[in-house]
């Protein structure tokens, strides 16, 4: 639903409810080889979500600037998660190693637009919180005791910066800025010995968090010859991705050294990376 309370404003509002059959399971956020996709089943109830959203919109200065800012409340019910020391490779079927429970996700996010003159871009901010509770009938149908918890997306902040620069018509520069919250992980808190073998014994799920995500990257655009009738026009694209060179933590796992429980933080495209490329644009230009 929409509500123009003026010629530059409007109220915007939605309500979102379905139910999901498939799903991917998976024990992290990122894609790993023991993710699997799985249909309900008698065993497993499908997940039910309901979504409501509402939000302000205003274009200010002549509509030179669009602003708008949301808030959205989402229900979950039968949200599928892994049991407490599932075995991801055990051959006893899936559904011995699920449990279900409910989720709820808030939050509020905000954008500042401007999409004409020589100096554009935008910056985005959002806050938002997502908690999973799995409280059973009994003790191996709980999770964390039946207390709530982060779920794997949950990641209180998040802010983004775009800025563009035009400097002539052939000549411009970019950049992008990116920060969240750490995503949610569980971490081996202790380590001990059984019969002479030894065991960890890990925190409540999701209790830790991996570092904070920072990145920076920057990007120069050089056209080339401007005529109208040409069959194709070519320009340069010269990118720095991860300009401050941050190792910004993929995953953190630990491994047994000698004896010794030492743990690793895993970074992926942890210095600059340098790109030039050389493209083509079909057809002509659009002239003034």
């Amino acid at each position: 639903m929409k509500y123009s309370v003026a010629p530059n404003i409007s109220i915007k509002a939605s309500y979102n409810s379905l139910q999901q059959y498939i799903f991917m399971l998976s024990n992290t956020i990122a894609i790993s080889p023991n993710d699997q996709w799985k249909l309900v089943s008698s065993h497993i109830t499908p997940p039910l979500v309901d979504q409501v959203a509402i939000g302000w919109y205003q274009n200010l200065f002549k509509n030179r600037i669009e602003t708008n800012i949301e808030f959205y409340q989402k229900w979950i019910n039968n949200i599928v998660e892994y049991k407490d020391g599932a075995d991801f490779l055990s051959p006893d079927p899936i559904e011995t190693q699920l449990l279900q429970g409910v989720q709820n996700a808030k939050g509020m996010e905000l954008m500042i637009k401007k999409k004409n003159g020589i100096f554009t871009g935008w910056m985005s901010y959002s806050y938002s919180r997502s908690y999973v509770q799995v409280n059973g009938d009994n003790a191996l149908q709980r999770i964390n005791n039946g207390k709530s918890y982060p779920s794997n997306y949950d990641r209180p902040h998040s802010f983004n910066l775009v800025l563009n620069q035009r400097f002539n018509r052939r000549f411009s520069i970019s950049a992008n800025y990116v920060y969240t919250t750490g995503r949610p992980i569980t971490l081996p808190i202790a380590a001990y010995f059984s019969e002479g073998k030894p065991l960890l014994h890990f925190s409540e799920r999701n209790q830790y968090r991996l570092p904070d995500y920072i990145r920076l990257d920057f990007s120069i655009n050089i056209e080339g010859n401007l005529k109208r009738d040409k069959l194709a026009h070519s320009f340069w694209m010269v990118n720095i991705y991860n300009v401050l060179g941050r190792k910004n933590a993929y995953s953190v796992y630990y491994e047994s050294v000698n004896g010794n429980l030492k743990g690793y933080k895993l970074s992926i495209f942890a210095r600059p990376i340098l790109t030039i490329s050389w493209n083509y644009k079909f057809g002509n230009y659009l002239t003034d």
